[in-house]
């Protein structure tokens, strides 16, 4: 199967893989080309900024919680329809899940879908350094392809000549581009990460000055023969969980708006194609969920950062609670934990009521209270798994979560912090509220498990 790509890392986070991969897909865009993107990890924030440079809904690509095969099916799935496949890693090339093995690296991932890499290298105040500096990355795994690299933040002319002349001659590495600093291609962060692309303004304007940046210093020509000479991927059999589509049994309100925006979209097609109506749930406008809806699904995202207008809408948090209260299945995750509690307190040490099903409040802090990879395991049956699984995800939270009663859980905690270091999944009637975030290939039952308490409720 022949599938152009092109896998973008960086030596390190922050090394500017982001703004070079978003400004790579815009430019092969405004060239014509149909991209399709990719994220290695358990990311939910830059592939939002995928999706607005492409035109196309970015897939996570994650070899800590998806085996190899689920990755080169996920791979080659989405790609159906796309000119090029570009694929941005995660932290450095070689990062991974520990110290030792490659588990959930960038470096794994692109070698499971055959990926040539292009290394994005920060050469700031460095010169000749960057030679020994990026043929490290190359030596340490010949098996990796590293195509080249694109030396990013590079000073004055003659500071891109030395770099560039150092890397091509003494590590004997082809330089696709020498990139300048420039506030222009900055893109402002936030305490989880960038800011979803959801709240950028002028977001046309910004992709189109990181592609006129890519275009000008980078040799997209030369990304694109690379790309088009990747070796070619064996064909593979389509999960069933996606191409065995049944008619829709139940009606699943999903909380999508600025507030709610963190979901893995295979989470989304799987449900949809397992008898899910999906229906787009606004927390911030809606006056009250839909009558014939069977069950909810609450993902992550901001909730703190919209805590007050979260808080005005009072009747859709009223509704949202006779739903929890009548038995009907509700999963949420991370930020629809906090939202499902009692309050939310912010950073400036405002209290914002929230829906008050959950016996619990939750406080934003200065530092991480979590982050990583999970596993849990099920200590009781729940409305997405049954006792005795295992369940591998991802936390990543600044909140912390304040009991005012005993809690029942769903999950103790192998690897990873949940909600009190020892448990998560926070279980109430049929509702289900975890900081693990789970993405479906991971653990594929969460699916069919949800959705037959949904249906078992409904008949």
């Amino acid at each position: 199967m022949d599938i152009p790509r092109i896998l973008i890392s960086g030596t390190s986070s922050r090394a500017g893989k982001t703004v070079i991969s978003i400004g790579l897909m815009r430019a092969l865009r405004n060239r014509g080309y149909k991209v399709q993107p990719f994220k290695v990890g358990p990311d939910f924030i830059d592939p939002s900024y995928h999706l607005f440079a492409t035109g196309r809904v970015s897939r996570n690509l994650d070899g800590y919680m998806m085996r190899d095969e689920d990755i080169l099916e996920t791979f080659v799935r989405n790609s159906k329809g796309a000119d090029i496949a570009v694929i941005e890693g995660t932290m450095g090339l070689y990062d991974s899940h520990n110290a030792v093995d490659a588990k959930g690296s960038t470096a794994e991932v692109s070698k499971v879908i055959k990926a040539p890499v292009i290394l994005v290298a920060n050469v700031e105040r460095i010169s000749r350094t960057a030679a020994p500096f990026v043929l490290g990355y190359k030596l340490f795994d010949p098996s990796v392809d590293i195509a080249g690299v694109v030396l990013n933040r590079v000073g004055n002319p003659r500071h891109a000549y030395k770099a560039k002349t150092a890397v091509e001659v003494l590590a004997k590495m082809r330089v696709f581009g020498t990139v300048p600093r420039s506030q222009s291609i900055e893109i402002p962060e936030r305490h989880l990460g960038l800011i979803p692309a959801y709240e950028k303004d002028k977001l046309e304007q910004l992709f189109d000055n990181l592609a006129s940046i890519v275009e000008e210093h980078i040799d997209i020509d030369g990304i694109l023969e690379v790309a088009s000479n990747a070796p070619e991927i064996e064909e593979v059999p389509l999960n069933p969980l996606f191409s065995e589509p049944r008619e829709p049994k139940v009606t699943l309100g999903v909380a999508r708006d600025v507030a709610f925006t963190f979901y893995y979209q295979d989470n989304l097609d799987a449900f949809a194609a397992q008898g899910a109506r999906l229906v787009p749930i606004d927390t911030l406008h809606d006056s009250a969920l839909p009558k014939d809806l069977d069950a909810l699904y609450i993902g992550g995202g901001f909730p703190e950062i919209m805590a007050e207008q979260l808080e005005r809408n009072q009747r859709l948090r009223q509704s949202i609670y006779d739903f929890c209260a009548s038995g009907k299945p509700c999963y949420a995750e991370c930020g629809g934990l906090m939202y499902l509690g009692q309050s939310i307190n912010t950073r400036d040490n405002h209290e914002y009521e929230m829906v008050g099903f959950l016996p619990i409040a939750t406080k934003m802090e200065a530092k991480f209270q979590a982050l990583g990879y999970v596993k849990n395991l099920a200590v009781r049956d729940n409305p997405i798994s049954r006792s005795g699984d295992l369940l591998v995800g991802h936390e990543f939270h600044y909140s912390k979560v304040k009991a005012f009663e005993k809690l029942t859980f769903a999950y103790r905690v192998e690897r990873g912090k949940g909600v009190d270091g020892t448990h998560d999944g926070i279980i109430k009637g049929n509702t289900l509220a975890n900081y693990m975030h789970v993405h479906v290939l991971s653990y594929p039952s969460m699916v069919n498990n949800f959705l037959r308490v949904a249906e078992k409720f409904k008949n």
